[in-house]
């Protein structure tokens, strides 16, 4: 079945270009307008309006429309005389489709800021202005200090840093999050750290939530009668059905068929699809396009035992397709995620996080999950052996588009969370194939009042040949102790995506009127 879910990376920013130009009704001089000859005629005030017009839309074409995250909608001309009106015409042209604007990118020349007022009274729309000259002053402090929103770029270079900030508000404006809590809708038992109240949250960022009963979506991996579920007897669930089971067995056939190694039965990995299969069937049932779940708790029930599968593969399928998952119901690290994700447009991946040493040494005893006969020991701490400054993340949780969305399918094998029962199947990747890799690092804290933000480069990774969490990654930062301080303001688990979008977080951060704690 191909879920219609809307997925954040295919989400993108609406640019109107808008040229707001004056032309003469008389022939004249004074002040403010000069000329010879038949410059001073209206005639000649149109021809180059609609010279600079057409040049100003084909460079918004050359330098925006190449983006492949932005959508340039039909341009705008509005001409006024010099007696400079505002008219509902010229205000309803502009407003046309406004709705859908996320962006308008004007052209003024050689007044317009007035014009612009007027419409930001009515719409409050984002504006940019290209460098010009005296306008861009004019411009910006005019419609900020009305409450407005407005840019200026010195040159086509600095547009991409602002489109891509105001693409990731608008991602998250669009995400509804499938929750599946236990007994607490807002924390998990070992996300005591994350957002306090969810609230709080959708009127800071618009992220929307839906809540779903975890005994209720365990139920409905059953392939049986759909009015037979304990826990909604009488009414049709959304089990797993035969048509859905011939889907998954697709799914199963192809990760064991592209995986360099499975060290897992075809049937342990079928109950692990399962699960991924029903969280995408029911988000797209309740329009939902993010997802977290609890671990502990969940475990707790003995239902995952019971079951044979875990959520680790749902989380990993999940990020590399555009959908945002997180473990152990931290929401906090989720929008971090969905954040890190829109700004570098490849998947994220989200572990336990902490520094190792801020000074040369064995970092790896640092880890409880390391123990030194598990494989891949020793080249891991012969990478790590003189390097200082070093974090590590750890979670069974990479997937396949750490590189980019659009990129090849990397090299992963598949292995079992459960050590002795074999099951639960977790995708393995090698992260020391990525030595030298820069990973841009955030994540929001408990109040969603500050956003902690940090650079890394990677040094060494474990786990590929080992099963459960000791998947992950090391990696070094410029300033460990300021690394250390900031992590332990906003939480454990701090994602991190392939690239350097350091700067848009922190843009993001000042957009969204939240407290950038900085690591570069």
């Amino acid at each position: 079945m191909d879920f219609d879910i809307k997925t954040g990376k295919d989400i993108k920013l609406n640019v109107r270009p808008v040229t707001v130009c004056l032309y003469h009704e008389y022939v004249f001089e004074g002040p403010c307008r000069f000329g010879v000859g038949d410059q001073l005629t209206k005639e000649f005030d149109l021809m180059n309006a609609a010279e600079r017009h057409r040049a100003f839309v084909n460079n918004v074409n050359k330098y925006i429309g190449s983006l492949d995250y932005v959508n340039v909608m039909e341009p705008i001309m509005i001409g006024r005389d010099e007696t400079f009106p505002v008219k509902e015409e010229m205000l309803d042209e502009m407003a046309r489709d406004v709705a859908e604007v996320d962006l308008f990118l004007m052209n003024i020349f050689p007044f317009g800021v007035d014009f612009l007022l007027e419409f930001e009274k009515r719409y409050d729309k984002p504006m940019a202005l290209l460098h010009f000259g005296s306008n861009d002053a004019i411009f910006v402090s005019a419609l900020t200090a009305r409450g407005h929103e407005a840019y200026c770029w010195y040159d086509w270079d600095f547009a991409p840093h602002t489109l891509k900030v105001l693409r990731a508000r608008k991602v998250l404006k669009d995400t509804r999050i499938l929750c599946l809590p236990r007994a607490n809708s807002t924390t998990s038992i070992s996300a005591c750290d994350s957002f306090l109240d969810h609230n709080v949250v959708s009127n800071r960022l618009g992220v929307g939530f839906r809540y779903y009963n975890m005994h209720e979506f365990l139920d409905q991996t059953q392939i049986v009668d759909p009015s037979t579920n304990p826990t909604l007897p009488g009414r049709l669930g959304d089990n797993i059905n035969e048509e859905d089971v011939e889907e998954i067995d697709c799914i199963v056939q192809g990760l064991i068929r592209d995986a360099e190694i499975c060290d897992m039965e075809k049937s342990a990995v079928f109950n692990s699809v399962k699960a991924h299969y029903l969280a995408k069937k029911l988000m797209a049932k309740f329009d939902c396009n993010a997802f977290t779940a609890p671990c502990p708790d969940m475990c707790a029930t003995r239902r995952l035992n019971e079951e044979q599968f875990t959520l680790c593969l749902t989380h990993s399928l999940n990020n590399e397709c555009g959908i945002c998952s997180a473990c152990e119901y931290d929401v906090s690290a989720l929008i971090s995620m969905i954040l890190l994700s829109s700004l570098s447009f490849s998947a994220p991946y989200m572990g336990n996080t902490s520094l190792g040493k801020m000074d040369a040494g064995d970092v790896l005893s640092t880890s409880p999950l390391l123990k030194k006969d598990e494989g891949g020991f020793a080249r891991t701490e012969s990478s790590l052996s003189s390097t200082g400054g070093i974090g590590y993340t750890f979670h069974a949780v990479p997937n396949r588009r750490l590189r980019g969305y659009d990129g090849e399918q990397s090299a992963y094998s598949i292995r079992p969370f459960a050590m002795g029962g074999r099951w639960g199947a977790t995708i393995r990747y090698d992260f020391n194939q990525d030595i030298g890799q820069v990973v841009t690092m955030c994540r929001f804290d408990p109040t969603c009042s500050k956003i902690f933000v940090a650079r890394g480069e990677i040094v060494a990774g474990a786990g590929y040949e080992t099963e459960n969490c000791t998947e992950g990654l090391f990696f070094k930062v410029s300033d460990g102790r300021k690394f250390f301080e900031g992590s332990l303001l906003v939480g454990n688990h701090i994602p991190l995506v392939y690239g350097d979008v350091y700067d848009e977080v922190v843009g993001f951060a000042k957009l969204k009127g939240l407290e950038a704690i900085e690591c570069a």
